[in-house]
Formats: structure tokens, C-alpha cells, sequence
């Protein structure tokens, strides 16, 4: 709220909200997470993460955040838990999920794990090996894999 001239003047400011996946399988590399790449980022950073997007009204984040999976790569997948939020440089706050592929998507993978029906957004959408996509996440989105052993404890 700031004042001006005796009159008070509220600035609402929206929040972006987003909700993702990441999604885990097991390849022929080991353990493997979903990973894209905006079309038109640079490669020199690391600029991957999980699929996501802006929840939609009457939308809950999961249901958020199946659907943007979906949209950027094709793939439906089922949610297995909650790995909370993160808040990236751009101030956007990113709500993830444990996920994995449904049976019924496992054909729109190639042999070389990449996404058979990725959208226009991303130039990349693929499976990596985890050690390696951490490197090639965004900074703030690494903090899901870092929840991963208290979920896929058995």
C-alpha cells in the first residue's frame, strides 16, 4: 500500500503460480528424469527443468501440473507424492510432483528416451540420467530432486 496525496492506493500484485512434474522412470541409463528445454534459451546455462506451467482457474496444482505434462510432451503421467514448492529468480513460485509415465504413454518414448509428442514450447524433451540432469537444471528446480530419497524410500 503506498500514499498519495492523503489517499491510500492499494498495488495488488498477482503471483505466478506454476505446477510441474518430474517425472522418473527407469532406463537403460538407470534412474531417468523428464527434462525440457524452452525453444529459443541458451545452452550455455543450465536452462532444463521439469515440465510446468501457469495453474489455470478452478484448477488444483496437480491437476495443473498433469495437464502442462502433458501439453509440453505428450506424455500422461500419474502422480506417486508432493515434493512442495520452489520460488525461481523470475519470482515465479513452482509447485512439483513426484510422476511417473502411464502405461499407455510408455509407446510415445523413443529408444533414446526423448519425447515422441513434445509441443512447440520446448526444442528438447527427454529422459536423462540423474546426475546428469541435475546439472542441466535451473538452479531453483533442483531442490525437487533433493526430495526424491524421502519419497522413493521403500
Amino acid at each position: 500500500m503506498t500514499r498519495t496525496s492523503g489517499r491510500r492506493s492499494h498495488t495488488h500484485v498477482a503471483q505466478l503460480v506454476a505446477a510441474g512434474c518430474l517425472v522418473l522412470r527407469d532406463g537403460p541409463r538407470g534412474r531417468e528424469v523428464l527434462l525440457v528445454h524452452a525453444r529459443g534459451a541458451t545452452f550455455r546455462q543450465p536452462r532444463f527443468g521439469i515440465p510446468k506451467g501457469l495453474v489455470e482457474s478452478r484448477e488444483s496444482l496437480a491437476e495443473a501440473a498433469q495437464r502442462e505434462t502433458e501439453e509440453e510432451t505428450g506424455l500422461r503421467v500419474r502422480i506417486r507424492g508432493d515434493l512442495g514448492s520452489v520460488r525461481q529468480k523470475s519470482g515465479k513460485l513452482v509447485h512439483g510432483f513426484l510422476a511417473s509415465v502411464a502405461p499407455e504413454s510408455e509407446a510415445a518414448i523413443d529408444e533414446r528416451g526423448r519425447c515422441r509428442h513434445g509441443d512447440g514450447e520446448n526444442d528438447v524433451c527427454g529422459f536423462y540420467p540423474l546426475d546428469q540432469a541435475r546439472e542441466m537444471m535451473i538452479e531453483a528446480q533442483r531442490v525437487f530432486l533433493d526430495r526424491l530419497p524421502e519419497l522413493t524410500a521403500e
